[in-house]
């Protein structure tokens, strides 16, 4: 697939049919997966690309986003962008720096992550409460999140989609996140690694979303970040 066109002219007008940003989502697992699919509508015009099992860890992910970018060439003036959506978990990402060092360097083409310390159910627990317990294992951040909608969701597990019921909490779950970010910067040299948990980075990747969903004017969104 090549850069897509710009718009189209409307025959008998002097004007063009704008297109949207497109949004790719790389996924490292099934409850990111299962969240972010809920982008996949046309205010967002978002599309997570399915897992490949060969590429599970942060830096096998980035790589295949990589490719994948190059290949596809982004439309970066309309606003398109590549995210990678993985977690810290030193046991499957030893190699983690590798990941953001690999985005950094393709950061002006429009490739992006979602980083989430120690899982990315901090974002959900960033629903329910400001604070949230620091230094846990993703196995115990689970656990904690299980603990917290047993009455909402008493069978809840890892595949169990919550997004309807979390999403008009959104809100304060971002200025949550915005909140715990500003408060780990002044801690940690580097927010995005193994020691700055708990951590996560969605917030941002929540504005752009939205900064899509706002604009009239798609070409507009890539002002945002």
């Amino acid at each position: 697939m090549n850069k897509r066109e710009r718009g189209r002219e409307i025959k008998g007008r002097n004007t063009k049919e704008k297109q949207r940003a497109k949004i790719y989502i790389f996924t490292e697992g099934d409850t990111e997966e299962i969240y972010l699919k809920h982008f996949e509508v046309r205010e967002y015009n978002a599309e997570v690309i399915p897992k490949d099992p060969k590429c599970t860890d942060a830096v096998g992910i980035v790589t295949r986003a990589k490719t994948f970018v190059r290949k596809d060439q982004l439309d970066l003036e309309l606003g398109d962008r590549a995210y990678c959506v993985f977690d810290s978990d030193p046991a499957s990402n030893p190699n983690i720096q590798l990941a953001f060092d690999l985005i950094r360097g393709m950061y002006d083409e429009g490739l992006r992550c979602i980083f989430s310390n120690p899982s990315f159910e901090v974002w959900f627990m960033l629903h329910l409460k400001k604070n949230i317990p620091y230094g846990l294992t993703a196995y115990q951040m689970k656990a904690q999140l299980k603990n917290e909608l047993r009455q909402v969701f008493p069978g809840y597990c890892e595949t169990t989609d919550i997004y309807h019921w979390l999403k008009d909490k959104q809100k304060t779950a971002y200025q949550h996140a915005k909140y715990l970010h500003n408060f780990q910067q002044k801690r940690y040299e580097k927010v995005l690694s193994h020691e700055c948990n708990p951590y996560t980075n969605i917030f941002e990747f929540i504005d752009y979303m939205e900064s899509i969903k706002r604009s009239k004017s798609f070409g507009d969104t890539q002002q945002a970040d």
